[in-house]
C-alpha cells in the first residue's frame, strides 16, 4: 500500500516527463539565447571601447607626427643654413689666406698689425701730399703745422727713414725730411 501512494504521488508518464523535458529545453534555450545577448553585447561595450581608444591614438599619432614633421622641417631649415656658413666661412678664409700670403704674414694678429701699419702709413702719405701742396701754394705755416704734428704723434726718426720700425723708406722718407727742413728754416 504504501508503494501505492508513493506511486499515485508521483505520476511519471512519458507525457509528463516529456512536458518535463520541453520546459528544461526552453530554459535552456532561453538561456544560452541570454548567455549568447549577453557576450554580444560585451562584445559591442568591448568594440566601441575600442574604437574610441583608436580614435584616441590615432589623434596623438597625428599630432605627434605633425611634431616630428615640423621638427624636421626645422632641422632643415637649419641644417641649410649651417651649411651656407660653412660655405661663407670657407670663402672668408680663402680670402683670409690669400691676404696672408698677400701681406706675408703668418698669423692673424702679424697680418692686423701689418693692415694698421699701412693705415697709419697711408694718413702720412695724405698728410705729407698735403703739406707739399701747402709749400707750393706759399702756405709755410700751414705745412710746417702739419709736418709737426706728424712729427710730434710718430717721432722724427720714424718719418725720416732711420728708425728700425721706420714708417717711410726710401724716397718717401727722403721727400719728408726735404720738407722738413724747407719748413724748418724761416
Amino acid at each position: 500500500m504504501n508503494h501505492n501512494k508513493d506511486t499515485a504521488a508521483k505520476p511519471e508518464g512519458p507525457a509528463e516527463k516529456h512536458q518535463e523535458s520541453k520546459k528544461f529545453l526552453v530554459f535552456y534555450v532561453i538561456g544560452l539565447f541570454c548567455v549568447a545577448l549577453a557576450l554580444i553585447l560585451l562584445s559591442y561595450v568591448s568594440q566601441v571601447r575600442a574604437d574610441r581608444r583608436l580614435n584616441e591614438l590615432s589623434s596623438q599619432l597625428t599630432t605627434q607626427t605633425s611634431a616630428v614633421e615640423g621638427a624636421n622641417a626645422r632641422l632643415q631649415v637649419l641644417q641649410h643654413s649651417v651649411e651656407e656658413q660653412g660655405r661663407v666661412l670657407s670663402e672668408q678664409q680663402k680670402t683670409l689666406d690669400a691676404l696672408m700670403k698677400e701681406t706675408d704674414t703668418e698669423t692673424v694678429e702679424d697680418m692686423v698689425a701689418k693692415v694698421e701699419r699701412l693705415s697709419v702709413q697711408k694718413t702720412i702719405l695724405y698728410q705729407l701730399t698735403m703739406a707739399q701742396q701747402e709749400m707750393a701754394q706759399q702756405k709755410k705755416a700751414e705745412a710746417k703745422t702739419r709736418l709737426d704734428a706728424l712729427v710730434k704723434e710718430h717721432g722724427l726718426e720714424v718719418l725720416n727713414g732711420t728708425d728700425k720700425d721706420a714708417l717711410l723708406k726710401d724716397e718717401v722718407a727722403a721727400i719728408f725730411t726735404s720738407l722738413y727742413n724747407q719748413v724748418g728754416t724761416p
